[in-house]
């Protein structure tokens, strides 16, 4: 089971880095164009309608509540922490 929990561990933590590169390219393309302003101001906006959805829309059959509550808290915690990791590159 140990070997079983460091897989998914391993699985995670992958596909964690892998949408975080992929998001932080096509976010780095679509904004730089606007500025800084602009950037922050459509960064905020992602965020907000991300973790609206996650709470509004998500749902997960075949859990429980808090099960669900816990999985939605998650989600909404990695789109701020993914999100607000982004900077505008002035280069």
């Amino acid at each position: 089971m140990l070997q079983e929990t460091k897989d998914l561990q391993a699985i995670n933590t992958a596909w964690q880095i892998a949408i975080q590169e992929i998001l932080r390219m096509v976010i780095r393309d679509m904004y730089h164009v606007g500025g800084e302003v602009a950037f922050q101001t459509q960064i905020k906006r992602i965020e907000e309608a991300a973790v609206d959805s996650i709470h509004t829309d998500l749902r997960l059959r075949g859990t429980d509540e808090w099960t669900e509550v816990l999985i939605k808290e998650r989600a909404s915690n990695f789109v701020t922490t993914l999100l607000t990791s982004f900077t505008y590159d002035r280069v």
